[in-house]
């Protein structure tokens, strides 16, 4: 279960327009900012990566401090999984996006982080994390919360992670994200019958592609096995293989489900 990553965590954020920078001809910014408007209808209307990568990348070529499209550019990158071009573009971002400018600052700490984890850079992504977490005007916070839960749970920190994921869902208790690995830091801890709550919780939430995520019902299932409900544990594994049967976490629940 460890390593899973809803895109929904890392793709929330306002997109600003960007102004220009100043070392460059106001004439140049402007083009720069044409190719990052039509990058954001591709990406977010038309769901073409491709062009949007595109168009991007010649937004940055044209206008290196075009923070905004340095930060879609690694957003895309990062949900194909291209982490070694997301960071680079990620980094930029935040480097543009300095702590004068906290209210977009913390989309890009969120993304980073996120990056960060799925690749084992732990301790900064708490840092970032954190950083997001704090930041008053950050208007969602719990999803910086619910990354920083995922990734005290990848350090075995469970008690941690417990402790800002239910800070995350005072906050807001429909993230069905956070319950989930609010579920998965009991799970790790050994408390099943307080994971299984968490679980039940998440599953019970059908907003905002909620009603679509598998991980939830396979990690139910797990925590079923563990209180030998062996029924209940079956219905779970397969309603996550009826979700999507054609993903990693459909197989896994399909070939547990076998296993039985």
């Amino acid at each position: 279960m460890k390593g899973t990553h809803p895109i929904t965590l890392f793709l929330a954020g306002v997109f600003m327009v960007a102004c220009g920078a100043a070392d460059i001809p106001e004439a140049e910014a402007r083009k720069s900012e044409r190719f990052y408007q039509a990058a954001y209808v591709a990406w977010f209307q038309e769901h073409n990566n491709l062009e949007a990568i595109r168009h991007l990348t010649r937004a940055v070529d044209i206008d290196p401090n075009n923070d905004n499209a340095h930060y879609l550019l690694g957003t895309i990158r990062l949900g194909r999984s291209e982490y070694d071009l997301a960071e680079k573009h990620l980094r930029m971002a935040l480097k543009l996006r300095d702590t004068s400018r906290p209210a977009i600052r913390v989309e890009a700490l969120n993304s980073m982080g996120v990056l960060l984890i799925l690749t084992s850079q732990l301790d900064e992504a708490v840092v970032m994390l954190k950083e997001a977490a704090q930041e008053v005007l950050n208007r969602e916070p719990w999803l910086a919360m619910g990354n920083l839960g995922w990734a005290y749970i990848e350090l075995g920190e469970y008690d941690k992670a417990v402790e800002i994921l239910r800070l995350a869902l005072f906050d807001q208790p429909l993230f069905c994200v956070g319950k989930y690995r609010l579920g998965e830091a009991y799970y790790h801890k050994g408390e099943y019958q307080m994971a299984l709550a968490s679980l039940e919780g998440a599953i019970q939430i059908t907003n905002g592609g909620c009603d679509q995520m598998q991980e939830p019902y396979q990690l139910l299932g797990m925590t079923h096995l563990r209180l030998n409900d062996e029924a209940e544990a079956r219905n779970a594994f397969e309603h996550c293989h009826e979700i999507d049967p054609t993903s990693e976490v459909g197989a896994g629940c399909a070939k547990t489900l076998a296993g039985l």
